[in-house]
């Protein structure tokens, strides 16, 4: 039997990587017959540029940076030096698994570290720039990262404002005067499948509370969004409530289409045809994807049902494994969806189950491999 693994990570928990080494890990304890391929998957989140470097036969470059709360972090990049790419994850600067749950807070936190991987990656001579922005723990529209290339934010006195969400309410001016010249000949790819605007009822503030806000804290981040998105309009002419993704890694998405003129790609889009995705669903008999939770919102667009999409059109049966599957998500025999698996089910506590993820996927596996072999 051809097996496909092919999940995305279990945020906070697991990436992609490890996820799929561990199911397929369980799966050999099992039987020698099984041919297992290992095919972990991002959506612009963690494990982006890991993927996409490896699938390209690229290298790693490791920096030290400016982490989300200013002190520094150890970050990896890839680069494909054939092709003159380079690929960042904001996360690896600015993502929210560098920030202890005590000390989130968007309103603080910066994107600082990622323009310094850029501005390194620039200065190497790379002149394409693959940026996946998901899972970060910002708010503050890349201010901080577009910094690193000169660009000053300005109040109304003609001051530098706090490079910060915060610093957001008081911007008045953005000043690209004193921008790098090697900027102009860059060209910035955004790979990120949120589709969220700027401001409003489905605006950047939707991730807020998970990155951290307080209630009370709310109405200051939608002010500094909504000043930001008017700054822009007046000096750029881009409305950031039209533009699909716009609301991207707390506001990274708009700012570099409006400031950098960047380009926003689907980060799933990326990968797939990197790891040549559907090739491999064609040629495997049973297809085992997953995610860190399955809920109702997994089926709007998300990598999970992409990879399920692929395989009802080829016609292959699919495993779901996630650390957690919510009531409202089971609706997919329709979709050749033959289980779910939920680890949280095998330990009962949510602490639990992600503290011991990669001993759950293996146990997990070697059941399923056991089912499998009958």
């Amino acid at each position: 039997m051809k097996i496909l693994v092919a999940p995305n990570s279990f945020k906070e928990s697991l990436n992609s990587i490890a996820v799929a080494h561990h199911i397929g890990r369980g799966l050999k304890r099992v039987s020698k017959k099984f041919q297992i391929t290992e095919l972990p998957l991002a959506d612009g989140g963690t494990g982006t540029s890991f993927i996409v470097t490896r699938a390209l036969k690229g290298t790693f470059v490791k920096y030290s940076v400016s982490g989300p709360l200013g002190k520094k972090v150890s970050a990896t990049y890839g680069i494909i030096p054939q092709q003159n790419i380079a690929v960042i994850e904001l996360a690896e600067a600015a993502g929210l698994r560098l920030v202890p749950e005590k000390k989130r807070n968007p309103l603080v936190t910066s994107t600082r570290g990622v323009g310094e991987l850029m501005l390194d990656a620039i200065k190497r001579g790379y002149k394409k720039i693959i940026l996946a922005i998901g899972d970060s723990a910002t708010i503050d529209c890349g201010i901080s990262a577009l910094s690193v290339f000169g660009i000053k934010f300005l109040n109304r006195a003609g001051a530098e404002i706090e490079l910060n969400c915060q610093g957001l309410l008081n911007l008045d001016k953005i000043d690209t005067s004193g921008v790098i010249s090697e900027l102009a000949d860059t060209r910035i790819t955004i790979a990120s499948d949120v589709k969220n605007i700027l401001t409003g009822r489905y605006g950047a503030l939707v991730y807020a509370k998970q990155k951290g806000a307080k209630r009370k804290t709310l109405p200051i981040i939608h002010q500094a969004l909504k000043n930001f998105k008017n700054v822009v309009a007046r000096q750029y002419g881009f409305n950031l409530d039209k533009i699909a993704g716009a609301g991207a890694a707390g506001g990274v998405g708009g700012a570099f289409v409006a400031i950098v003129r960047a380009e926003i790609i689907s980060g799933f889009g990326l990968v797939k045809e990197v790891v040549y995705l559907e090739d491999a669903i064609k040629n495997s008999d049973l297809v085992i994807t997953g995610e860190g939770r399955i809920d109702r919102e997994s089926f709007y667009g998300k990598t999970l049902k992409k990879v399920i999409d692929l395989a009802y059109i080829h016609k292959k049966p699919v495993l779901l494994i996630a650390g957690s599957i919510a009531r409202d998500a089971r609706v997919l025999k329709k979709y050749r969806v033959i289980e779910q698996y939920s680890l949280l089910k095998l330990c009962k506590s949510l602490k639990k189950s992600m503290k011991n993820t990669p001993q759950l996927l293996e146990g997990l596996a070697c059941s399923i491999g056991e089912k499998l072999k009958r």
